[in-house]
Protein backbone atom coordinates (compact mmCIF):
# COMPACT_ATOMS: atom_id res chain seq x y z
CA UNK A 1 0.00 0.00 0.00
CA UNK A 2 1.40 3.15 -1.21
CA UNK A 3 0.62 6.11 1.00
CA UNK A 4 0.03 9.74 -0.22
CA UNK A 5 2.80 11.68 1.00
CA UNK A 6 0.94 15.30 1.43
CA UNK A 7 -1.98 13.28 3.43
CA UNK A 8 1.26 12.13 5.31
CA UNK A 9 2.79 15.66 5.69
CA UNK A 10 -0.61 17.35 6.59
CA UNK A 11 -1.21 15.15 9.80
CA UNK A 12 2.04 16.04 10.84
CA UNK A 13 0.69 19.50 10.85
CA UNK A 14 -2.03 18.80 13.19
CA UNK A 15 -2.12 19.85 16.82
CA UNK A 16 0.94 22.11 16.66
CA UNK A 17 1.36 24.91 18.34
CA UNK A 18 4.72 25.77 16.55
CA UNK A 19 4.56 27.91 12.80
CA UNK A 20 5.53 24.52 10.60
CA UNK A 21 6.06 24.36 7.31
CA UNK A 22 7.29 21.09 5.48
CA UNK A 23 10.21 21.27 2.86
CA UNK A 24 11.22 18.97 0.22
CA UNK A 25 14.84 19.67 -0.15
CA UNK A 26 17.15 18.96 -3.40
CA UNK A 27 20.21 17.32 -2.03
CA UNK A 28 22.46 18.56 -5.20
CA UNK A 29 20.96 21.25 -6.76
CA UNK A 30 20.65 22.64 -3.00
CA UNK A 31 17.29 24.15 -4.33
CA UNK A 32 13.84 23.56 -1.70
CA UNK A 33 9.99 23.60 -1.91
CA UNK A 34 7.60 24.65 0.80
CA UNK A 35 4.92 21.74 0.18
CA UNK A 36 2.58 22.87 3.24
CA UNK A 37 2.63 25.00 6.18
CA UNK A 38 0.17 25.30 9.07
CA UNK A 39 -1.62 29.27 9.67
CA UNK A 40 1.29 30.12 12.51
CA UNK A 41 3.82 29.88 10.08
CA UNK A 42 1.95 32.07 7.59
CA UNK A 43 1.13 34.70 9.89
CA UNK A 44 4.94 34.58 11.16
CA UNK A 45 7.01 34.33 7.75
CA UNK A 46 6.17 37.85 7.22
CA UNK A 47 7.87 38.32 10.42
CA UNK A 48 11.61 38.23 8.78
CA UNK A 49 12.72 37.40 5.31
CA UNK A 50 11.83 33.67 5.36
CA UNK A 51 13.24 32.88 1.61
CA UNK A 52 16.57 34.27 2.44
CA UNK A 53 16.92 32.67 6.00
CA UNK A 54 16.21 29.29 4.28
CA UNK A 55 18.38 30.11 1.00
CA UNK A 56 21.34 30.48 3.40
CA UNK A 57 20.48 27.50 5.96
CA UNK A 58 20.31 24.68 3.26
CA UNK A 59 23.22 26.40 1.37
CA UNK A 60 25.37 25.89 4.93
CA UNK A 61 24.14 23.11 5.60
CA UNK A 62 23.68 24.68 9.05
CA UNK A 63 19.65 23.44 10.75
CA UNK A 64 20.71 24.26 14.00
CA UNK A 65 18.73 26.22 16.44
CA UNK A 66 18.81 30.11 15.93
CA UNK A 67 17.27 33.13 17.90
CA UNK A 68 16.27 36.18 16.06
CA UNK A 69 16.15 39.76 18.24
CA UNK A 70 14.18 42.09 15.89
CA UNK A 71 14.49 45.95 15.95
CA UNK A 72 10.73 46.10 17.39
CA UNK A 73 11.64 43.79 20.46
CA UNK A 74 9.92 40.69 19.90
CA UNK A 75 12.05 37.01 19.33
CA UNK A 76 11.83 34.34 17.34
CA UNK A 77 13.37 31.08 17.81
CA UNK A 78 13.87 28.74 14.56
CA UNK A 79 15.00 25.10 14.27
CA UNK A 80 14.60 22.46 11.80
CA UNK A 81 13.27 18.72 12.29
CA UNK A 82 13.81 15.55 9.91
CA UNK A 83 10.97 13.98 8.30
CA UNK A 84 10.88 10.66 8.03
CA UNK A 85 9.50 9.63 4.48
CA UNK A 86 11.14 6.69 2.77
CA UNK A 87 9.01 6.74 -0.20
CA UNK A 88 9.47 8.68 -3.38
CA UNK A 89 13.06 10.26 -5.14
CA UNK A 90 15.92 9.16 -3.19
CA UNK A 91 17.84 12.45 -4.02
CA UNK A 92 15.08 14.47 -2.04
CA UNK A 93 14.58 14.77 1.49
CA UNK A 94 11.90 16.16 3.57
CA UNK A 95 11.96 17.91 6.52
CA UNK A 96 10.17 20.02 8.98
CA UNK A 97 10.58 23.71 9.93
CA UNK A 98 9.73 25.49 13.22
CA UNK A 99 9.03 29.10 14.12
CA UNK A 100 7.89 30.11 17.47
CA UNK A 101 7.40 33.75 18.85
CA UNK A 102 9.12 33.36 22.06
CA UNK A 103 9.09 36.85 23.34
CA UNK A 104 6.93 36.62 26.58
CA UNK A 105 9.04 33.46 27.43
CA UNK A 106 12.43 35.24 26.98
CA UNK A 107 11.17 38.26 28.84
CA UNK A 108 9.81 36.07 31.72
CA UNK A 109 13.47 34.20 31.68
CA UNK A 110 14.90 37.26 31.79
CA UNK A 111 12.71 39.02 34.20
CA UNK A 112 13.45 35.39 36.78
CA UNK A 113 17.00 36.04 36.00
CA UNK A 114 17.21 39.59 37.36
CA UNK A 115 15.10 38.62 40.53
CA UNK A 116 17.63 35.93 41.03
CA UNK A 117 20.62 37.98 40.80
CA UNK A 118 18.84 40.77 42.87
CA UNK A 119 18.63 38.53 45.72
CA UNK A 120 21.78 36.98 45.71
CA UNK A 121 23.01 40.64 45.85
CA UNK A 122 20.66 41.14 48.83
CA UNK A 123 21.91 38.09 50.81
CA UNK A 124 25.83 39.10 50.05
CA UNK A 125 24.71 42.12 51.52
CA UNK A 126 22.67 41.07 54.29
CA UNK A 127 25.75 38.73 54.99
CA UNK A 128 28.46 41.66 55.02
CA UNK A 129 26.34 43.38 57.59
CA UNK A 130 25.68 40.89 59.90
CA UNK A 131 29.23 39.61 60.04
CA UNK A 132 30.86 42.87 60.82
CA UNK A 133 29.95 45.06 64.22
CA UNK A 134 30.32 48.17 62.90
CA UNK A 135 26.94 49.45 60.32
CA UNK A 136 28.78 52.72 59.03
CA UNK A 137 32.12 50.54 58.37
CA UNK A 138 30.52 47.95 56.38
CA UNK A 139 27.72 49.42 54.58
CA UNK A 140 29.72 51.00 51.53
CA UNK A 141 31.06 47.38 50.70
CA UNK A 142 27.40 45.58 51.55
CA UNK A 143 25.84 48.23 49.35
CA UNK A 144 28.34 47.79 46.26
CA UNK A 145 27.79 44.22 46.65
CA UNK A 146 24.30 44.72 46.42
CA UNK A 147 25.22 47.27 43.25
CA UNK A 148 27.18 44.83 41.40
CA UNK A 149 24.32 42.64 41.26
CA UNK A 150 22.36 45.44 39.28
CA UNK A 151 21.88 46.97 36.11
CA UNK A 152 22.37 50.58 37.65
CA UNK A 153 25.40 52.35 37.87
CA UNK A 154 26.15 53.93 41.31
CA UNK A 155 24.17 53.63 44.87
CA UNK A 156 24.54 56.39 47.64
CA UNK A 157 23.23 56.39 51.17
CA UNK A 158 22.72 59.58 53.05
CA UNK A 159 22.01 59.78 56.64
CA UNK A 160 18.74 62.13 57.95
CA UNK A 161 21.29 63.53 60.92
CA UNK A 162 19.19 66.90 61.04
CA UNK A 163 15.86 68.13 61.95
CA UNK A 164 12.90 69.13 60.36
CA UNK A 165 14.01 72.84 60.18
CA UNK A 166 17.55 72.17 58.68
CA UNK A 167 17.16 68.71 56.97
CA UNK A 168 21.03 68.34 57.16
CA UNK A 169 22.10 64.88 55.73
CA UNK A 170 25.51 63.03 55.73
CA UNK A 171 27.26 60.62 53.17
CA UNK A 172 27.39 57.18 54.28
CA UNK A 173 27.86 55.92 50.97
CA UNK A 174 28.87 56.41 47.68
CA UNK A 175 29.83 54.03 45.30
CA UNK A 176 30.02 53.63 41.61
CA UNK A 177 30.74 50.44 39.39
CA UNK A 178 33.53 52.23 37.39
CA UNK A 179 35.24 55.71 37.32
CA UNK A 180 33.27 56.55 34.62
CA UNK A 181 30.52 57.15 36.48
CA UNK A 182 30.65 59.72 38.64
CA UNK A 183 29.15 60.03 42.39
CA UNK A 184 27.37 61.87 43.84
CA UNK A 185 28.56 65.84 44.78
CA UNK A 186 29.46 66.10 48.42
CA UNK A 187 27.58 69.48 48.60
CA UNK A 188 24.34 66.96 49.37
CA UNK A 189 25.86 67.19 52.96
CA UNK A 190 24.74 70.66 53.53
CA UNK A 191 21.98 71.38 50.60
CA UNK A 192 19.01 73.43 50.37
CA UNK A 193 16.64 71.69 48.75
CA UNK A 194 14.28 74.54 48.79
CA UNK A 195 16.80 76.60 47.14
CA UNK A 196 18.08 74.41 44.63
CA UNK A 197 14.24 73.50 43.42
CA UNK A 198 13.81 69.80 44.26
CA UNK A 199 12.27 70.12 47.83
CA UNK A 200 9.40 67.49 46.21
CA UNK A 201 11.42 65.30 45.51
CA UNK A 202 12.53 65.81 50.10
CA UNK A 203 8.63 65.96 50.24
CA UNK A 204 8.02 62.91 49.06
CA UNK A 205 10.68 60.20 50.83
CA UNK A 206 10.09 61.41 53.94
CA UNK A 207 6.69 60.44 53.20
CA UNK A 208 7.55 56.93 52.41
CA UNK A 209 7.51 57.59 48.51
CA UNK A 210 10.11 56.94 45.93
CA UNK A 211 11.41 58.87 43.47
CA UNK A 212 11.60 57.16 40.02
CA UNK A 213 12.45 59.62 37.39
CA UNK A 214 13.95 59.92 33.94
CA UNK A 215 15.83 63.30 32.74
CA UNK A 216 13.32 64.29 30.16
CA UNK A 217 10.55 63.67 32.43
CA UNK A 218 12.14 66.30 34.92
CA UNK A 219 10.85 69.72 35.90
CA UNK A 220 12.86 72.68 34.17
CA UNK A 221 14.05 73.54 38.09
CA UNK A 222 15.47 69.97 38.96
CA UNK A 223 17.11 69.51 35.73
CA UNK A 224 20.08 70.81 36.83
CA UNK A 225 20.49 67.79 39.15
CA UNK A 226 21.17 65.25 35.91
CA UNK A 227 23.18 67.54 33.96
CA UNK A 228 25.40 68.03 36.86
CA UNK A 229 25.64 64.56 37.31
CA UNK A 230 25.23 63.43 34.10
CA UNK A 231 22.43 61.03 34.98
CA UNK A 232 20.28 59.33 32.80
CA UNK A 233 17.53 57.62 35.22
CA UNK A 234 17.37 58.05 38.95
CA UNK A 235 15.59 55.57 41.85
CA UNK A 236 15.92 57.09 45.42
CA UNK A 237 13.72 55.23 47.62
CA UNK A 238 13.34 56.36 51.84
CA UNK A 239 14.70 54.37 55.02
CA UNK A 240 12.17 54.46 57.36
CA UNK A 241 12.02 52.14 60.98
CA UNK A 242 8.96 52.40 62.50
CA UNK A 243 8.02 55.97 60.70
CA UNK A 244 11.05 57.41 61.56
CA UNK A 245 12.60 58.82 58.61
CA UNK A 246 16.61 57.49 58.82
CA UNK A 247 17.75 58.62 55.75
CA UNK A 248 17.80 57.61 51.50
CA UNK A 249 19.25 55.31 49.35
CA UNK A 250 19.72 55.92 45.78
CA UNK A 251 19.98 54.54 42.61
CA UNK A 252 21.57 55.90 39.51
CA UNK A 253 21.73 54.99 35.56
CA UNK A 254 24.14 57.07 33.55
CA UNK A 255 23.07 55.33 29.89
CA UNK A 256 19.89 56.80 28.59
CA UNK A 257 16.52 54.56 27.30
CA UNK A 258 17.03 52.45 30.86
CA UNK A 259 13.16 51.47 31.92
CA UNK A 260 12.48 49.70 35.18
CA UNK A 261 9.03 47.96 35.37
CA UNK A 262 6.62 48.45 37.85
CA UNK A 263 6.93 44.92 39.79
CA UNK A 264 10.84 45.65 40.00
CA UNK A 265 10.09 49.21 41.56
CA UNK A 266 8.72 46.96 44.34
CA UNK A 267 11.28 44.58 44.64
CA UNK A 268 13.92 47.59 44.65
CA UNK A 269 11.69 49.65 47.59
CA UNK A 270 12.21 46.36 49.82
CA UNK A 271 15.44 46.79 50.20
CA UNK A 272 14.37 49.88 52.41
CA UNK A 273 12.99 47.54 55.16
CA UNK A 274 16.30 45.89 55.90
CA UNK A 275 18.25 48.86 55.22
CA UNK A 276 16.13 50.40 58.15
CA UNK A 277 16.65 47.88 60.61
CA UNK A 278 20.45 47.72 60.02
CA UNK A 279 20.87 51.63 60.03
CA UNK A 280 18.44 51.90 63.57
CA UNK A 281 20.48 48.91 65.14
CA UNK A 282 23.41 51.01 64.13
CA UNK A 283 21.93 53.72 65.85
CA UNK A 284 21.22 51.72 68.49
CA UNK A 285 24.49 50.54 69.13
CA UNK A 286 25.69 54.01 69.42
CA UNK A 287 23.66 55.04 72.08
CA UNK A 288 24.24 50.92 73.95
CA UNK A 289 28.00 52.15 73.49
CA UNK A 290 27.65 55.66 75.13
CA UNK A 291 25.30 54.23 77.88
CA UNK A 292 28.13 51.47 78.29
CA UNK A 293 31.09 53.91 78.38
CA UNK A 294 28.88 55.98 81.20
CA UNK A 295 28.10 53.11 83.10
CA UNK A 296 31.47 52.14 83.24
CA UNK A 297 32.73 54.97 84.61
CA UNK A 298 29.96 55.03 87.17
CA UNK A 299 30.91 51.71 87.71
CA UNK A 300 34.65 52.23 88.36
CA UNK A 301 33.95 55.46 90.35
CA UNK A 302 31.34 53.30 92.43
CA UNK A 303 33.74 50.51 92.77
CA UNK A 304 36.48 52.76 94.35
CA UNK A 305 34.00 53.84 96.79
CA UNK A 306 33.17 50.50 97.73
CA UNK A 307 37.15 49.15 97.76
CA UNK A 308 37.19 52.21 100.43
CA UNK A 309 34.24 51.17 101.87
CA UNK A 310 35.41 47.63 102.52
CA UNK A 311 38.81 48.69 103.81
CA UNK A 312 36.88 50.75 106.37
CA UNK A 313 33.96 47.92 107.22
CA UNK A 314 37.32 45.52 107.47
CA UNK A 315 39.37 47.58 109.74
CA UNK A 316 35.84 48.38 111.59
CA UNK A 317 34.90 44.40 111.75
CA UNK A 318 38.70 43.63 112.62
CA UNK A 319 38.62 46.32 115.53
CA UNK A 320 35.20 45.06 116.85
CA UNK A 321 36.50 41.28 116.67
CA UNK A 322 39.87 41.94 118.72
CA UNK A 323 37.99 43.82 121.20
CA UNK A 324 35.19 41.30 121.64
CA UNK A 325 37.94 38.53 121.75
CA UNK A 326 40.29 40.91 124.19
CA UNK A 327 36.72 41.51 126.62
CA UNK A 328 35.82 37.65 126.11
CA UNK A 329 38.98 36.82 126.86
CA UNK A 330 39.16 39.23 130.19
CA UNK A 331 35.56 37.88 131.30
CA UNK A 332 35.94 34.25 130.90
CA UNK A 333 38.80 34.15 133.38
CA UNK A 334 37.38 35.88 136.27
CA UNK A 335 33.89 33.91 135.26
CA UNK A 336 36.06 30.32 135.67
CA UNK A 337 37.40 31.53 138.77
CA UNK A 338 33.40 32.82 140.07
CA UNK A 339 31.92 29.28 139.12
CA UNK A 340 35.18 27.09 140.39
CA UNK A 341 34.62 29.24 143.77
CA UNK A 342 30.92 28.91 144.06
CA UNK A 343 31.61 25.12 143.60
CA UNK A 344 34.04 24.86 146.46
CA UNK A 345 32.32 27.43 149.03
CA UNK A 346 30.75 24.95 151.85
CA UNK A 347 27.86 26.28 153.86
CA UNK A 348 26.10 25.17 157.35
CA UNK A 349 23.51 23.11 156.11
CA UNK A 350 21.12 24.99 157.88
CA UNK A 351 22.26 27.91 155.92
CA UNK A 352 19.36 27.49 153.11
CA UNK A 353 19.07 31.24 152.09
CA UNK A 354 22.95 31.13 151.39
CA UNK A 355 23.51 27.77 149.60
CA UNK A 356 20.49 29.21 147.37
CA UNK A 357 22.37 32.36 146.47
CA UNK A 358 25.30 30.40 145.84
CA UNK A 359 23.41 28.43 143.28
CA UNK A 360 22.44 31.74 141.65
CA UNK A 361 26.00 32.34 141.27
CA UNK A 362 26.61 29.48 139.95
CA UNK A 363 24.18 28.79 137.29
CA UNK A 364 24.55 32.37 136.65
CA UNK A 365 28.35 32.64 135.65
CA UNK A 366 27.48 29.58 133.58
CA UNK A 367 24.87 30.90 132.04
CA UNK A 368 27.12 33.93 131.15
CA UNK A 369 29.83 32.08 130.04
CA UNK A 370 27.84 29.69 127.97
CA UNK A 371 26.99 32.65 125.85
CA UNK A 372 30.26 33.96 125.37
CA UNK A 373 31.65 31.41 124.13
CA UNK A 374 28.79 30.80 121.62
CA UNK A 375 29.57 35.02 121.02
CA UNK A 376 33.45 33.89 120.15
CA UNK A 377 32.15 30.62 118.27
CA UNK A 378 29.93 32.68 115.88
CA UNK A 379 32.78 35.38 115.37
CA UNK A 380 35.03 32.54 114.13
CA UNK A 381 32.41 31.01 111.40
CA UNK A 382 31.91 34.75 110.46
CA UNK A 383 35.43 35.75 109.88
CA UNK A 384 35.83 31.94 108.25
CA UNK A 385 38.36 30.84 111.21
CA UNK A 386 36.47 27.22 111.57
CA UNK A 387 38.48 24.26 109.88
CA UNK A 388 36.86 21.30 108.96
CA UNK A 389 37.98 18.03 110.11
CA UNK A 390 36.72 15.31 107.60
CA UNK A 391 36.48 11.72 108.09
CA UNK A 392 34.36 8.87 107.09
CA UNK A 393 31.12 7.54 109.20
CA UNK A 394 27.79 6.64 109.56
CA UNK A 395 25.32 8.92 109.93
CA UNK A 396 22.94 6.64 112.25
CA UNK A 397 26.13 6.32 114.42
CA UNK A 398 26.42 10.42 114.93
CA UNK A 399 22.62 10.32 115.64
CA UNK A 400 23.28 7.70 118.23
CA UNK A 401 25.98 9.44 120.23
CA UNK A 402 24.20 12.90 120.26
CA UNK A 403 20.94 10.96 121.47
CA UNK A 404 22.99 10.02 124.41
CA UNK A 405 24.26 13.35 124.64
CA UNK A 406 20.67 14.95 124.82
CA UNK A 407 19.17 12.28 126.89
CA UNK A 408 19.36 13.77 130.24
CA UNK A 409 17.82 17.11 129.19
CA UNK A 410 14.75 14.90 127.39
CA UNK A 411 14.64 13.14 130.78
CA UNK A 412 14.53 16.54 132.98
CA UNK A 413 10.82 17.18 130.90
CA UNK A 414 10.24 13.78 131.06
CA UNK A 415 9.98 13.78 127.32
CA UNK A 416 10.52 10.58 124.92
CA UNK A 417 12.74 11.49 121.93
CA UNK A 418 11.59 8.73 118.94
CA UNK A 419 14.54 7.99 116.31
CA UNK A 420 14.33 6.88 113.04
CA UNK A 421 17.41 5.92 111.54
CA UNK A 422 17.52 5.53 107.46
CA UNK A 423 16.86 2.51 105.62
CA UNK A 424 19.94 2.19 104.34
CA UNK A 425 22.77 1.78 105.79
CA UNK A 426 26.01 3.64 103.90
CA UNK A 427 28.84 5.90 105.28
CA UNK A 428 29.57 9.85 104.31
CA UNK A 429 32.49 12.20 104.20
CA UNK A 430 32.37 15.00 106.48
CA UNK A 431 33.15 16.89 109.82
CA UNK A 432 30.89 14.25 112.38
CA UNK A 433 31.96 16.85 115.23
CA UNK A 434 30.49 19.63 113.72
CA UNK A 435 27.27 17.95 112.75
CA UNK A 436 27.22 16.59 116.38
CA UNK A 437 27.31 20.27 117.29
CA UNK A 438 24.03 21.41 114.99
CA UNK A 439 21.85 17.87 116.14
CA UNK A 440 22.35 18.72 119.42
CA UNK A 441 21.40 22.27 118.99
CA UNK A 442 18.21 21.52 116.74
CA UNK A 443 17.12 18.59 119.58
CA UNK A 444 17.79 21.16 122.60
CA UNK A 445 15.68 23.76 120.84
CA UNK A 446 12.82 21.33 120.25
CA UNK A 447 12.83 19.71 123.84
CA UNK A 448 12.95 23.36 125.33
CA UNK A 449 9.99 24.76 123.31
CA UNK A 450 7.78 20.89 122.56
CA UNK A 451 4.50 20.83 124.46
CA UNK A 452 3.98 17.60 123.85
CA UNK A 453 5.12 14.11 125.32
CA UNK A 454 7.76 13.48 122.34
CA UNK A 455 10.42 14.56 119.54
CA UNK A 456 10.74 13.00 116.30
CA UNK A 457 14.42 12.67 114.90
CA UNK A 458 14.58 11.38 111.65
CA UNK A 459 17.91 10.19 109.66
CA UNK A 460 17.21 9.88 105.94
CA UNK A 461 19.10 9.81 102.52
CA UNK A 462 17.92 11.44 99.37
CA UNK A 463 19.83 10.88 96.32
CA UNK A 464 23.53 12.08 97.27
CA UNK A 465 21.68 14.09 100.31
CA UNK A 466 21.34 12.96 103.89
CA UNK A 467 18.83 14.69 105.74
CA UNK A 468 18.54 15.19 109.18
CA UNK A 469 14.69 16.29 110.48
CA UNK A 470 14.18 17.28 114.16
CA UNK A 471 10.67 17.96 114.08
CA UNK A 472 8.46 19.02 117.29
CA UNK A 473 4.86 19.25 118.54
CA UNK A 474 5.59 22.80 120.09
CA UNK A 475 3.29 26.56 119.42
CA UNK A 476 4.91 26.67 116.25
CA UNK A 477 6.44 29.65 114.38
CA UNK A 478 4.42 32.45 112.79
CA UNK A 479 4.73 32.67 109.13
CA UNK A 480 6.05 36.52 109.39
CA UNK A 481 8.99 35.25 111.89
CA UNK A 482 10.23 32.63 109.67
CA UNK A 483 12.66 34.65 107.55
CA UNK A 484 14.59 36.03 111.03
CA UNK A 485 14.93 32.87 112.98
CA UNK A 486 18.23 32.23 111.53
CA UNK A 487 19.32 35.66 112.78
CA UNK A 488 21.58 36.38 115.66
CA UNK A 489 19.87 36.70 118.97
CA UNK A 490 16.10 36.45 117.78
CA UNK A 491 14.01 34.48 120.35
CA UNK A 492 10.80 34.17 119.67
CA UNK A 493 7.92 33.45 122.06
CA UNK A 494 10.47 34.90 124.80
CA UNK A 495 8.55 34.51 128.06
CA UNK A 496 11.66 34.56 130.17
CA UNK A 497 10.80 30.86 131.36
CA UNK A 498 12.85 29.53 128.66
CA UNK A 499 16.85 30.01 128.86
CA UNK A 500 19.15 30.59 125.73
CA UNK A 501 20.83 33.81 124.06
CA UNK A 502 18.92 33.06 120.51
CA UNK A 503 22.37 32.20 118.52
CA UNK A 504 22.54 28.50 118.39
CA UNK A 505 20.48 28.48 115.23
CA UNK A 506 22.47 31.63 113.82
CA UNK A 507 25.48 29.02 114.57
CA UNK A 508 23.90 26.11 113.35
CA UNK A 509 23.29 27.40 109.60
CA UNK A 510 26.74 29.03 109.53
CA UNK A 511 28.34 25.24 110.46
CA UNK A 512 25.59 23.83 108.12
CA UNK A 513 27.14 25.99 105.30
CA UNK A 514 30.76 25.33 105.99
CA UNK A 515 29.52 21.81 105.59
CA UNK A 516 28.28 22.23 102.11
CA UNK A 517 24.96 22.04 102.91
CA UNK A 518 21.35 24.09 104.74
CA UNK A 519 18.94 24.21 107.56
CA UNK A 520 15.70 24.55 106.28
CA UNK A 521 12.34 25.48 108.37
CA UNK A 522 8.88 24.40 107.91
CA UNK A 523 6.24 25.26 110.24
CA UNK A 524 2.27 26.04 111.06
CA UNK A 525 1.42 27.92 113.78
CA UNK A 526 -0.63 26.40 116.66
CA UNK A 527 1.21 22.77 114.76
CA UNK A 528 4.74 22.40 115.54
CA UNK A 529 7.72 23.25 113.59
CA UNK A 530 10.57 20.58 111.68
CA UNK A 531 13.99 21.91 110.78
CA UNK A 532 16.05 20.14 108.54
CA UNK A 533 19.57 19.59 108.10
CA UNK A 534 20.53 19.10 104.10
CA UNK A 535 24.35 18.02 103.96
CA UNK A 536 25.70 16.66 100.99
CA UNK A 537 27.22 12.83 101.13
CA UNK A 538 30.39 13.83 100.59
CA UNK A 539 31.90 17.35 101.76
CA UNK A 540 34.79 18.01 99.41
Amino acid sequence: MILDPLSLFQASLEGNDYGTAILCIDSKTKHYEILLQNSIFTKLEKEFDTLYFLKNKIQTNNFGTEIIYKVDGKILETSFGHFNYTEGNPGKHYTKFFVRDITIKQKQEEEIAWRLRFELGVASSIQILIQKPSIRESLPQALYQLLYFTEMDSIFFLKHIGTAATETFEIWVNERKTTEFPILSSKFQNLNWNKEGISRWLHKLKNGKLIYLQKEKALPKEKWYFEESKVETILWIPVHFEKQFLGIMGFQKHTPNFVIHHDNLLIFQTISRWMGLFVQRDKDLTELNRYKSSLESLILERTLDLSRTKEELERAYKAKTDFLAHVSHELRTPLNSIIGFSKLIQLPEEDLTGKEYLNYIYSGGTRLLKMINEILHLMRIESGQIELKLSEFKPEDICRQTLELIQPQADAKRMEIRFYPPIQSKTMTSDSGKIQQILLNLLSNAIKYAVHTFVEFHCEWNDSNLLFKVKDFGPGIPEEDQTRIFHSFTRLNDDGKIEGTGLGLSISQGLAEKLGGTIELSSKFGEGSTFTLILPENRK
